[in-house]
């Protein structure tokens, strides 16, 4: 989380173009890549390289790159950046020609880019804290990333940490993407920590519509989430090919089935691995990654100070096991979707409807203010709220208070301490705090009929990602008298 934090508030692509560091220097294991593919003069590929692979720009400025190979072309989108160059040979030397005209980016870190027809596409990625659902796509004629218009967007992005699946098939009559579990910032601007949505999505590229398929299959997640090789995203035609824990395996979306190689086939291919990657944490790999060129299934690696080294298997897709399979997801959606769907569709006539309800409330509350209540009644509510709350909320109450003497605002990690979650991680912490202090917060409200917040929380000054709690000002009066009392 970390790391995203700050590729979030990298300022790197806002600077102008002249003030970005670019060299075009390219690095012996980055002209033999470049060599290797192109060579091949038929075959399409898209091939995610960390920053092993910088090809001449400032580390700084992007976080990975996608590769993409498309018959004859090569193209590099470093992400991070709206940059894109082509790989040229002339006569033996290779060399970068920059194709867009982009002035700045910032937007697409950790996205994916993919060819569909000769469209060249790019989906999701974050950036400008927030996590993007939109398909952009390169025009040749501007020489700027375009957007495409679609009913929704479906948010996520694709870092090795994450276990978003993105599949796309250029070759089908109607090209379709999909997606699951997809992420997305759940309490967005509170908070940056991210979540999966449960749900299996396909983009249409004739209605450009996005559509809820249905419910992830807990058994496909058991394989998919957190399992997943992500040194490996074959797309061959309808098929999506991936290893989790070196079993081999394919998802047909279309057809809604998940299965794996047969044994004597998984054993082949799980054996060249072994033998290609035995040893390599021993020697410091710093980078592997497997793609395929059709049914060539090629294993690649660079360790600093050597050559890049590559074999080959051929994938022989007669052999996939049809007899075992498990659906990726089922046939009816969330209620969270359902409701997203109906949002969509109708969001305008929602919009409008909603300010209409919020003015009438506003007028309402006016015209029907209520009195004030008396101070012996007030002192027995609040008394009421005390006797409800339990030992540790108590004490959570009482620590803000002594820090509200002191002029000081209580940190996260020490209402993690008192809530008992300080060796938990970060997700069951955030939600341990958001449970205890709603609980505090509604015993507040029913008993003393105040609709104000007991609790006030505010970044952080040295640290924007955490957050500091402190009593509201306008109730201390009465907390001092039940913490005295």
């Amino acid at each position: 989380m970390k790391k995203l934090i700050l590729i979030l508030f990298c300022f790197y692509p806002l600077l102008p173009l002249k003030a970005q560091k670019e060299s075009n220097l390219l690095k012996k294991h980055e002209i033999q890549l470049l060599e290797f593919l192109l060579k091949d003069t038929i075959h399409n590929v898209t091939i995610t390289v960390n920053n092993s692979f910088n090809f001449g720009l400032a580390d700084g400025l992007f976080t990975n790159s996608n590769i993409l190979k498309k018959g004859k072309e090569v193209f590099i989108q470093p992400l991070g950046t709206g940059r894109l160059y082509q790989a040229i040979n002339t006569n033996g030397n290779i060399s970068l020609e920059r194709k867009d005209l982009t002035v700045h980016s910032g937007v697409n870190f950790y996205s994916q880019n993919f060819f569909i027809k000769d469209t060249l596409y790019q989906y999701g990625g974050i950036g400008f804290w927030q996590i993007r659902g939109i398909l952009n796509y390169y025009s040749p004629q501007t020489k700027q990333w375009e957007l495409v218009q679609s009913n929704r967007a479906v948010q996520s992005f694709f870092d090795n940490t994450q276990d978003a699946v993105l599949h796309y098939n250029e070759n089908a009559k109607t090209p379709k993407l999909y997606v699951t579990n997809s992420y997305y910032y759940p309490n967005y601007p509170s908070s940056f920590e991210n979540a999966a949505t449960d749900s299996c999505f396909v983009y249409n590229f004739q209605s450009r519509k996005w559509t809820a398929l249905g419910i992830i299959n807990p058994d496909f997640k058991k394989i998919m989430i957190g399992k997943r090789s992500h040194e490996m995203d074959l797309h061959i035609n309808d098929l999506y090919i991936f290893q989790s824990q070196l079993d081999f395996y394919w998802i047909n979306f279309e057809e809604n089935k998940m299965g794996h190689f047969n044994s004597v086939e998984n054993s082949r291919i799980r054996d060249v691995w072994l033998s290609f990657y035995n040893n390599d944490s021993k020697n410091g790999q710093r980078f592997g990654v497997q793609f395929n060129l059709g049914n060539d299934l090629y294993f690649m690696k660079y360790t600093s100070g050597e050559d890049l080294k590559w074999t080959q298997v051929k994938l022989n897709l007669n052999k996939l096991d049809y007899n075992n399979t498990i659906p990726i997801y089922s046939n009816n959606i969330s209620f969270v979707e359902y409701v997203s769907t109906i949002y969509y569709q109708n969001k305008t006539t929602l919009i409008v409807a909603l300010l209409v309800f919020l003015v009438a409330i506003t007028i309402r509350r006016n015209v029907f203010k209520r009195k004030s209540i008396p101070k012996e009644v007030t002192t027995i509510l609040y008394q009421n709220f005390f006797n409800a709350l339990n030992i540790v909320e108590k004490e959570l109450i009482e620590t803000l208070y002594e820090n509200n003497l002191k002029g000081e605002e209580v940190s996260t990690k020490t209402i993690n301490k008192i809530i008992g979650v300080q060796q938990k991680d970060t997700l069951t912490q955030n939600k341990s705090r958001s449970d205890h202090f709603l609980k505090i917060n509604q015993k507040f409200k029913m008993s003393t009929q105040n609709t104000e917040s007991l609790f006030i929380k505010t970044r952080d000054k040295a640290d924007k990602r955490q957050y500091n709690y402190s009593l509201n000002p306008l109730f201390i009066n009465e907390i001092e008298k039940l913490i005295k009392g």
